[in-house]
């Protein structure tokens, strides 16, 4: 039975996405080649352009890989993944995880870290617009309130942790040199990712200031902060380390609000 307009189309579409339609018998032959040649071109043109946007989100990725080996892989991906959104920006946002499964990058768990940070860097990019604190507001808050006041931080915020030196992988691409051999770090580093100034900017966070980001993410008021940054060492120059980190994020525009606890709470 011969196919309508919209079943033929469909049966494409479905072909180009994921091979699994049957629908070779349904094109005419072209005046060279097979019909399969002639499906062929699109499926490759289907896979070219995927593994553009790819390349054009992990473009650090691809360098490390090579271009051959970059292509192996957003081939796999592809494959795995087929295009789901019109949206082109997050066809490759789930490319962190895919590599994280693969057997390859558990023996170079660096790929994984690479596109973890690439991915984090994006979505910072294209996070919400959002205000931002600066030194001068704090400065006119009351102190009296300062103790009990909670902060709302930035939405391009990214947090991750890594165990490899992929910081300084990225680093060294970044400016076209060869990269240094990876390694596996002593300890997890805990990586913040952010927008400030209109550009993605990532740091390394020390174990106490991921632990005050974290419930100040919360919306944990200052004072319980400092409490808790107290506890964990030198207690006498807790006050002073809360309000070094603070003036930091301040400074990097990650506080986006400052929240004060009503009077008498």
């Amino acid at each position: 039975m011969k196919r309508s307009l919209s079943e033929l189309q469909a049966a494409v579409q479905d072909h180009i996405l994921r091979g699994t339609a049957k629908v070779v018998a349904d094109i005419k032959s072209p005046p060279r080649g097979s019909p399969a040649q002639r499906l062929g071109v699109y499926t490759q043109a289907y896979a070219s352009r995927l593994t553009e946007f790819l390349a054009h989100d992990y473009p650090k990725l691809k360098t490390y890989l090579g271009e051959s080996h970059f292509r192996e892989m957003a081939l796999a991906y592809i494959s795995a993944h087929p295009s789901e959104t019109p949206n082109t920006r997050w066809y490759a946002n789930k490319l962190p995880e895919f590599l994280g499964a693969s057997a390859l990058t558990k023996r170079k768990p660096e790929i994984t870290e690479l596109a973890l940070l690439e991915r984090a860097l994006n979505d910072a990019f294209d996070a919400p617009d959002a205000s931002f604190v600066t030194i001068a507001d704090l400065a006119k808050l009351d102190p009296e309130s300062v103790a009990g006041m909670s902060f709302v931080l930035s939405p391009s915020i990214r947090r991750f942790t890594v165990d490899t030196n992929v910081t300084s992988l990225w680093a060294s691409l970044k400016c076209d040199e060869a990269p240094p051999a990876p390694f596996a770090l002593a300890a997890p580093q805990d990586i913040l990712v952010w927008r400030q100034g209109g550009k993605s900017r990532f740091r390394m966070l020390g174990g106490e200031e991921a632990m005050a980001i974290s419930v100040a993410q919360e919306g944990t008021p200052f004072s319980a902060i400092c409490e808790m940054i107290a506890a964990m060492e030198d207690p006498d120059n807790a006050a002073v380390r809360a309000a070094t980190y603070l003036r930091g994020w301040i400074e990097a525009e990650i506080i986006a609000e400052i929240r004060l606890a009503p009077p008498g709470a």
